[in-house]
């Protein structure tokens, strides 16, 4: 079998190759800090040898992520660069198929304003880590100017539902009003931080898809209520955890896009 296996690879000029349990593995390792850069810069070149053609599938995610070495978030991240990027065009349960080949120049100020937009996956973790604690302040310390604000964000969302774009906004604009509701300067700048992250292209594909989702979207404004509800009721504890159920419940959908 290892012998027809050769073959087929000496015929198709693969050269950069390993065989593991009878399959033909043309990806390796990634290893560098910012993983799905490197994964796109791996699946580019592989395109660019005419290893990918268009029209190919890249393999499962399981079965990428594996070959890779690498987890599903920074796959995930790598995915979007590259639908970002024409390179592949996401057919949603059906797989990834390679698009087009790349424009080197286009290809190189588009991947060179990618480098420098933090990881969605990174975002997602410091807002678990910080906004849990904000919206437990909040439910401390909001006034009811405060509560008015977010419950005006909540309304606004409601409205919006089925405009991707907006009600994403209006979405930022929540989280934003529960921060200043805290009355903490400092946790303030973190999360006006947190939130450019949230402008930039790699979030906006991967939670697009999320707020397109009716089921989702209507989770989303029961799980965005429950929050209000507790900072309204002055329960720390509760916001608290709720914040985090909603936050981990974004990181669950995308990753399971």
């Amino acid at each position: 079998m290892l012998f027809f296996i050769h073959v087929i690879i000496i015929i198709s000029g693969l050269t950069n190759y390993k065989i593991k349990d009878g399959r033909i593995i043309m990806f390796e390792k990634v290893r560098t800090r910012r993983v799905y850069m490197d994964i796109v810069e791996q699946i580019q070149q592989l395109i660019k040898k005419g290893k990918l053609k268009p029209g190919d599938m890249l393999p499962p995610e399981r079965i990428l992520a594996e070959q890779l070495g690498v987890s599903r978030p920074p796959l995930r991240e790598a995915l979007a660069a590259l639908e970002i990027l024409g390179l592949i065009e996401s057919r949603g349960g059906k797989g990834n198929i390679i698009k087009n080949n790349f424009d080197s120049s286009w290809y190189k100020k588009q991947l060179k304003e990618l480098e420098k937009e933090d990881s969605p996956f990174e975002i997602l973790e410091a807002r678990k880590a910080v906004e849990t604690q904000i919206a437990a302040l909040a439910a401390k310390k909001a006034t009811k100017e405060d509560i008015k604000s977010i419950q005006e964000s909540l309304d606004k969302m409601r409205s919006l539902m089925g405009k991707v774009p907006e009600v994403m906004k209006a979405d930022r604009e929540f989280h934003t009003n529960i921060a200043i509701a805290a009355h903490n300067c400092v946790l303030l700048s973190i999360v006006s931080y947190l939130s450019q992250g949230l402008k930039e292209r790699l979030w906006v594909k991967l939670k697009e898809k999320s707020w397109g989702i009716s089921e989702r979207a209507e989770r989303y404004l029961r799980e965005h209520k429950i929050i209000l509800d507790a900072i309204k009721n002055k329960d720390d504890k509760v916001a608290s955890r709720a914040m985090y159920n909603h936050l981990s419940s974004v990181e669950k959908d995308l990753l399971n896009e």
